[in-house]
């Protein structure tokens, strides 16, 4: 079985002309540990990737691996597997031949990279596909082949590069759990960055949410969720609904004399500006809301259905209902709306 080894980046910084893709960047994985990196276009996370694949180098900082300093090794020399968006697979070779390319660069012995990639092969579901070329298979399990292939090597850490985001809808849920299973299975140490919220939610043990080169969150998924550190985080994560007015000791008073309890608040003086976020799954229609407005559109999404609802000062709010009670709630009905007692966050 492989050992993931910890990861360790510090004070990474790095900038492209003048611009700062990493600001003084800190991030410990911890041994055999699933971490997923999230953020938008530009916050650094595929920067911090590839540097520690050693793909690009730091401005400043350090990169230690299994205690050891990396941070001016070769990538050729780090023992890291990285899988990337694109298969990059070479098309002349069949499925084993892709997965034992490394293995044939190690000189190991025919007899024994046949079966090193048998094995892999049959890790990711694929041995009855060991002699198929790229172009004869899907893309989910031409993905599945280039992750083999970066296993064969027996490294100490995975580097995923938004990996499952060119794959259909289906493909991404089953191979991302199939992902999660290898890497709990080899105990490999693992890091992914992916713009998918959901994937980085189902999977990692934590997920870290960066902006600007820094890292915003570092924490268990339920954690950077329910209990976001930033207003950042509470906005990027999820979908959230924002309310602005002032505080009136644990509530957050709104210009037409509505109340929305906001536990959080309770520190803050009285009359102070806040705005504070609540998610759609804490906002429920009740005969007693603190909230009045209008249904304007539903939207079906599975388990639940996503009310839009005009409020009366013509703001949008987003309500989860469940699915089969939404009926009750029709396009055009007037709703009153309550917040779940210790939902409610300070955005500011």
């Amino acid at each position: 079985m492989t050992t993931g080894a910890g990861v360790h980046l510090t004070s990474l910084s790095r900038s492209y002309s003048g611009v700062a893709a990493l600001d003084g960047l800190d991030l410990l994985v911890e041994p055999g540990e699933f971490v997923s990196l999230l953020g938008p276009s530009g916050c650094g996370k595929t920067t911090a990737l590839r540097i520690l694949a050693g793909l690009e180098t730091a401005d400043s900082g350090r990169v230690l691996v299994g205690g050891r300093d990396i941070t001016r090794v070769p990538a050729n020399k780090r023992d890291m597997g990285m899988v990337f968006q694109a298969y990059s697979l070479f098309p002349n070779l069949t499925a084993r031949d892709n997965v034992g390319f490394g293995l044939r660069l190690r000189k190991m012995s025919g007899a024994e990279e046949r079966s090193r990639a048998g094995e892999l092969l049959e890790l990711v579901g694929l041995a009855d596909q060991a002699d198929k070329y790229p172009h004869q298979m899907s893309g989910g399990q031409q993905q599945r082949v280039a992750l083999a292939r970066a296993l064969a090597i027996r490294q100490r850490v995975l580097l995923l590069d938004e990996t499952l985001s060119a794959l259909y809808a289906q493909v991404r849920v089953q191979l991302r759990e199939q992902i999660r299973r290898i890497q709990t299975e080899l105990a490999i140490t693992t890091l992914f960055v992916t713009h998918d919220q959901e994937e980085a939610l189902a999977i990692s043990d934590r997920v870290g949410v960066m902006s600007r080169g820094r890292l915003e969150q570092l924490d268990s998924p339920g954690a950077v969720y329910q209990r976001p550190a930033t207003p950042f985080v509470a906005e990027f994560i999820g979908v959230t609904n924002s309310f602005s007015g002032s505080v009136s000791g644990s509530d957050l008073l709104l210009a037409d004399g509505a109340r929305l309890p906001a536990a959080v608040l309770a520190e803050q003086p009285d009359g102070a500006p806040a705005r504070v976020l609540v998610r759609p799954v804490d906002l429920h229609v009740a005969a007693e809301g603190q909230l009045a407005g209008t249904v304007l559109t539903h939207s079906f999404l599975g388990p639940v259905t996503r009310l839009a609802v005009r409020l009366a000062n013509e703001d949008v709010v987003r309500v989860d209902v469940p699915s089969a009670a939404a009926a009750a709630s029709p396009v055009g009905a007037m709703v009153r709306l309550a917040v779940e007692p210790g939902s409610a966050f300070l955005a500011a």
